[in-house]
């Protein structure tokens, strides 16, 4: 994008020196690094968004469970033990959590409840848990140095005697003194006590009547968030690094480690049991390195814009912007002298590149067990055995087993408490799958809000995205024509005004996209059905997206001469060439294009549109047919995320199916089948 915008403006202003045009890269190159630091930045938060919401619910989950007296099954009170030390700990685990009381206060009956208590936690800790593939561990430490953490490890082989917790930065820093809010709050990296490597934590305050009685946390590996920061594609061989509030760097990929003479700290190897709080050393912090003082000024200042900073002997261009929640700041930063490169490879290839590179932009969430109770009593002496077999079946149904089947005992007060439990079970098994059912629903419901929003996001950026370059275009003529008036040809004036139209076009073409998708989506547009023979369907798609973009050939096959449908050709004619097109788009200059069509089994029309491009990420692949969704490699390449929603949209509603294969470097195969059999005139039903 910002290769093509450079190329634009150097090509109308010729005579213009070049220091002026370098200095034109610079500033656009400034704003393109400030956007991803902001767009990225916001993704980010987003992310951890997530992480807090499950925060906070995990703290109200404890406050309860500290509040509310419970005694486990003794399967689970036989899990602990206390040691000769005066540590209250367990002794195996699984799929549990594990605890340790470290005995720096004596462990008596109050203690033992409180553990008593939180193993109602467990249920919670381990959905937190899956919930989010960036949690490492969940936990729960007290005032008193008591800590439950899952997923389940030796505690007395991590954990040293006599603990105190509340000494350590993810609990502390949750306290009224830190954090006078009771808000979520993120910890500065640190090694986890527990075992777990380098971490950050999301943590949160538990508030009793007279005091805070526990901190709850979640925590993140380092490693988790650099994975994140990987994934930034940047242009100019940049990278992103992840700094935290007190400078501390987070996350450093590679290609930064030569740069700042590091090496991320991922892993700790542990000699010995953590006793106090261990960051990260002072040369991974930003503040206190003098070669990165104007960085630091930068940083602390919240200043916008780019920061200019050398490193390793190199000049660099940096950008940051505010993860807000943890006030982490992600940086980008980019070689200035590849910046200047590709402006010095663009001004050379000028001659060679005409007006039809400003085409290229176009067209993207318990009154029951009372009763049995007083008649156990009543009838203990007379049928013990039978009212055992009773306690048995009360458990197996407590344990989630509601359909059971009501055992005979000769006795009628026996016999009709065993029919009414085993009765009362199948209820509770009804209303426990109501439950899940309904749950379900909630979150598929929830889903699709979290969907449509993440939507609407990505297509206003996108939106200011795609008319940041018609419009500079248009600027950029525009204070041509007024310096230059006098002196320009009449052939000049009219080349300008072409591309002032040709810009107007591509903004005009943007706002058709988004208009047709929200008349689609609201019913606004007929289809009416027509014979259309196949392949005169598929060669006009060739030819309308024949100028989709300059250097990329377009090979068609076709051997469905006889072949015809019902369909409205004018509609599955725009679904076709938005998927041609899109496939010119993403490939390489000198790159090929091959649509063919054919015949397949069931009576259907095959048509396979074949590129030699970038790809589709793996992780994109499933997501590239959403509204205003575009992949990860394609920064780029510019577009709105609407061609294939609308394409496959459209496939869908004449009784058709778009499949998508693609890896990353060796091209995309997209395969649309129609139906061939023939169907009444008329109207399709309208889209969804």
């Amino acid at each position: 994008m910002i290769e093509i915008s450079f190329l634009v403006i150097y090509w109308i202003s010729g005579n213009v020196k070049y220091e002026r045009n370098v200095e034109a890269v610079r500033s656009i190159s400034s704003g393109y690094l400030t956007d991803i630091a902001n767009r990225e930045a916001m993704t980010i938060q987003a992310t951890l968004g997530s992480v807090e919401g499950l925060v906070r619910l995990y703290a109200l989950d404890s406050g309860e469970a500290l509040a509310t007296p419970y005694l486990p099954p003794a399967t689970e009170r036989a899990r602990y033990a206390l040691n000769a030390q005066g540590v209250f700990h367990t002794l195996r685990g699984g799929d549990e959590t594990a605890s340790f009381y470290s005995g720096i206060v004596p462990i008596g009956p109050r203690q033992i409840d409180k553990v008593w208590r939180t193993a109602r936690l467990d249920h919670t800790m381990r959905r937190i848990k899956q919930a989010s593939p960036l949690v490492r561990q969940v936990y729960l430490n007290t005032w008193d140095s008591y800590n439950r953490i899952y997923p389940y490890f030796d505690v007395l082989g991590q954990y040293a005697p006599g603990m105190n917790i509340p000494s350590y930065n993810f609990y502390y820093e949750a306290d009224a003194q830190h954090n006078p809010s009771r808000k979520v709050v993120w910890t500065d990296a640190y090694v986890d006590p527990a075992g777990g490597g380098w971490m950050v934590s999301a943590i949160a305050p538990v508030y009793g009547p007279e005091r805070m009685e526990a901190v709850v946390g979640i925590d993140l590996t380092v490693d988790t968030i650099l994975q994140r920061i990987l994934k930034i594609n940047l242009p100019w061989h940049g990278y992103a690094m992840l700094v935290g509030r007190d400078g501390s760097i987070l996350a450093l990929p590679a290609a930064g480690e030569r740069d700042f003479g590091l090496k991320e700290l991922k892993v700790h190897h542990y000699d010995e049991a953590i006793r106090h709080d261990t960051f990260k050393p002072e040369q991974f912090n930003v503040y206190k390195r003098p070669e990165l003082q104007a960085l630091a000024q930068a940083l602390r200042a919240n200043r916008p814009g780019v920061t200019h900073v050398r490193l390793s002997g190199r000049d660099m261009v940096a950008s940051s912007a505010l993860v807000q929640g943890p006030n982490w700041r992600l940086v980008v930063l980019a070689p200035a002298d590849d910046i200047l490169t590709d402006a010095n490879a663009l001004r050379d290839r000028l001659r060679n590149v005409g007006l039809a590179m400003l085409g290229i932009l176009v067209v993207f969430y318990a009154v029951f067990f009372a009763f049995l109770s007083l008649r156990a009593r009543q009838m203990s002496q007379r049928v013990a055995a039978p009212l055992k077999d009773i306690e048995t079946l009360m458990e197996r149904i407590g344990e989630g087993a509601y359909d059971q089947v009501a055992p005979r005992f000769g006795v009628t007060e026996i016999d009709t408490v065993s029919e009414r439990l085993v009765a009362m079970g199948a209820q509770l098994g009804a209303a426990y799958r109501r439950i899940v059912h309904q749950e379900g629903e909630m979150r598929r419901a929830l889903e699709s809000e979290r969907r449509i929003t993440t939507g609407q996001r990505r297509f206003i950026n996108i939106l200011s995205h795609e008319f940041r370059t018609p419009l500079t275009v248009i600027d950029s003529c525009g204070q041509i024509l007024r310096r230059r008036a006098g002196r320009l040809t009449e052939e000049a004036v009219t080349e300008r005004a072409d591309m002032v139209r040709d810009a107007a076009a591509r903004i005009e073409n943007v706002m058709k996209g988004a208009l047709q998708l929200v008349q689609l989506e609201e019913g606004g547009i007929r289809r009416v059905l027509t014979t259309v023979p196949l392949a005169a369907l598929v060669r006009d798609a060739v030819l309308a997206a024949g100028q989709a973009r300059a250097g990329i050939a377009i090979d068609s096959a076709d051997c469905t001469a006889a072949a015809t449908m019902q369909a409205d050709a004018a509609m599955l004619r725009s679904a076709l060439a938005a998927i041609i097109e899109n496939a010119c788009k993403y490939s390489h200059e000198g790159g090929r294009v091959s649509v063919h069509s054919s015949t397949a089994a069931g009576d259907q029309g095959c048509i396979i549109v074949r590129d030699t491009g970038i790809g589709i990420a793996p992780a994109d692949l499933p997501l590239v047919r959403e509204r205003f969704y575009r992949g990860s490699n394609s920064t780029a390449v510019p577009g709105a995320g609407t061609g294939l929603f609308l394409a496959t949209t459209l496939i869908e509603a004449h009784g058709g199916s778009l499949l998508i294969e693609s890896a990353p470097g060796q091209g995309t195969t997209v395969t649309v089948l129609l139906p061939l059999a023939p169907a009444a005139t008329g109207h399709l039903p309208e889209a969804a």
